[in-house]
C-alpha cells in the first residue's frame, strides 16, 4: 500500500485476535461467482487446518452472510463478525462454507451505472487487504496460509464478455464452462491472508518473460514493461534474494483515481489512471513502492502489526532509493525533504509515536502515515550513519536471512549490527522503540 498526501490509497486494516497457538490455517480453497447485476459474490469455501481440541475463531465482515457452515468432528457457530469452531479432538480438520458477500470495506465494485454494452468499463470489482470481506479467514499477520482461488464469471446479456480475473500467486487454468468463464489462481507458498487481493475487470493480459501485465489497452503498457523491469532489477540487487514465486503481475484497473495501489502475493493492483503518470511523467514511485512489497511484506513478513513499518517504511524508502538511481541524487533529496515535511506535520498534530508499538486497541491505529514516513526517514538516517557499503550489505542480509519467515524490529537490528560490525542498540532504542 502507498499513501500519497493528496489521496488515501487504502483503507486501514481491521484487527481481530489471531488463532491460538494450537490452531494453524494451512490451506484455503475459495470459489467465487459474482452476480454483476446485484453486485454480490456467491462463495464456496473449504479450509483445511490443524488444531487441538477446543474452540478456534475465524473472522468475517458483517456483509458476508453465511448460509451453510460445517466442520469435521465438531460444530460451528456463526456470528456477525466471526465464526467460532469447536472440534472434539486434536488433528487435521476441514471447515466448509457457503455464503454471499455484499459490498464492504475490502470489496469494492467499480463506480458508475450498472454495466451495459453502452458502459462496458463499469463492469467489475476488486478486493484490497480486507480478505474477511469475501472469505472466512484469519487476518492476523502471525498466521500464513496457502490459497486456491477460483473465480467464475457468468455470461450475462447486459455485461461485456471479455471480463477477466487477476489474482494472487500463479495464474492457473482458464476455461469456459456451462456456468461461465473460470479463472484459477494458486498461492502455493504460505503468505498472510491480507495478501489475497484480486480483481475482475474488462482487461486483457500480456506476458513478458517473468512479468504479466493486465490492462484494458495493452498497447499503452509498452512503457510500463521497461520501467517495471528496471525497478525490479534494482530491488532484486538490493534484496540479494529472489521473490517467493518466480513471476510478478501488474494489473491496471478502472479504479477512478491515479493514486491507488495495493500489493498482493505475486502481484499489484493499480489504477489505469496512473499509467500516463508512469509512462509520460516518469512518476515511478507508486509502481516501485508496490513492487518493493514483494520482498518487504510478502517474502519477509511481519509477526504483528506492531512492526508494520518493516513493510511500509521499507517500501517507501526503497521507492525513493530507486528514484535516486533512476532520476538522480537531487530527486532523492526532494523525496526525503517531502517526507521530513510530512513528519513535522504529524508531530504538530500530535500523531507521532514509536515505529514499534504494541499498545494498539486495533490495527486502525497501527496503519496511518507513521510507518511510511517515519520508517523511511529512519532508513535514510541509518544509511547516512553506516555508509553505503555497510547499509546495503545489511539490507541484503536482513532480507535473505528472513526470506519466508516472520520478523520484528529486533531481527532487523541484528542484521544491521552484524553487517556493520557496530552496536546499534542505542540508535534503535531512540529511533524505533521510543
Amino acid at each position: 500500500m502507498f499513501p500519497r498526501p493528496r489521496v488515501l490509497l487504502c483503507n486501514v486494516l481491521c484487527c481481530f485476535g489471531s488463532l491460538p497457538a494450537s490452531a494453524q490455517a494451512t490451506h484455503y480453497a475459495v470459489k467465487l461467482t459474482p452476480d454483476l447485476d446485484r453486485r454480490v459474490l456467491r462463495g464456496e469455501e473449504r479450509i483445511e487446518f490443524t488444531a487441538g481440541a477446543g474452540v478456534t475463531q475465524w473472522q468475517k465482515k458483517e456483509g458476508l452472510r453465511v448460509s451453510e457452515a460445517k466442520v469435521s468432528n465438531g460444530d460451528v457457530a456463526v456470528g456477525e463478525g466471526s465464526v467460532r469452531v469447536r472440534v472434539a479432538s486434536d488433528g487435521e480438520h476441514v471447515l466448509q462454507f457457503k455464503y454471499e458477500a455484499a459490498a464492504e470495506q475490502g470489496l469494492r465494485w467499480f463506480a458508475g451505472p450498472t454495466p451495459s454494452p453502452e458502459n462496458p468499463d463499469q463492469a467489475g470489482f476488486f478486493t484490497a487487504f480486507y480478505c474477511d470481506a469475501w472469505m472466512v479467514c484469519d487476518t492476523s499477520p502471525a498466521q500464513r496460509a496457502t490459497l486456491r482461488l477460483e473465480i467464475v464469471i457468468p455470461e450475462q446479456k447486459r455485461s461485456p464478455q471479455n471480463l477477466r480475473a487477476v489474482g494472487p500467486g500463479k495464474r492457473g487454468k482458464e476455461w469456459r464452462g456451462k456456468d461461465g468463464y473460470h479463472f484459477v489462481f494458486q498461492q502455493t507458498e504460505p503468505v498472510q491472508t491480507y495478501l489475497f487481493s484480486f480483481g475482475v475487470a474488462r482487461i486483457d493480459v500480456a506476458d513478458d518473460e517473468s512479468f504479466s501485465f493486465y490492462a484494458a489497452d495493452l498497447k499503452s503498457q509498452k512503457g510500463v514493461f521497461q520501467k517495471t523491469a528496471d525497478a525490479f532489477a534494482f530491488l532484486r540487487a538490493k534484496a540479494t534474494v529472489d521473490l517467493l514465486d518466480s513471476g510478478y503481475a501488474e494489473a491496471f484497473l478502472p479504479v477512478g483515481h491515479a493514486g491507488f495501489g495495493q500489493e498482493a502475493a505475486g502481484m499489484t493492483l493499480m489504477s489505469e489512471e496512473y499509467v500516463p503518470e508512469l509512462t509520460e511523467k516518469d512518476d515511478v514511485q507508486l509502481m516501485t513502492h508496490e513492487l518493493a512489497h514483494q520482498w518487504w511484506g510478502v517474502l519477509v513478513g511481519i509477526r504483528s502489526w506492531s512492526d508494520f513499518w518493516l513493510n511500509e517504511g521499507f517500501a517507501e524508502f526503497m521507492s525513493d532509493a530507486y528514484i535516486e538511481k533512476h532520476q538522480g541524487q537531487a530527486a532523492y533529496e526532494n523525496q526525503i525533504e517531502e517526507l521530513k515535511g510530512r513528519m513535522q506535520k504529524l508531530r504538530e498534530a500530535g500523531k507521532d509515536r514509536p515505529l514499534h508499538w504494541e499498545q494498539w486497541k486495533d490495527a486502525h491505529e497501527a496503519l496511518g502515515e507513521i510507518p511510511y514516513v517515519k520508517g523511511a526517514l529512519f532508513l535514510d538516517r541509518l544509511r547516512a550513519d553506516l555508509g553505503e557499503e555497510k547499509f546495503w550489505r545489511g539490507i541484503g542480509l536482513y532480507t535473505s536471512r528472513n526470506a519466508r519467515k516472520l520478523v520484528d524490529s529486533r531481527d532487523f537490528q541484528r542484521a544491521m549490527e552484524e553487517a556493520s560490525a557496530q552496536d546499534l542498540h542505542q540508535l534503535f532504542e531512540e529511533a524505533v522503540f521510543h
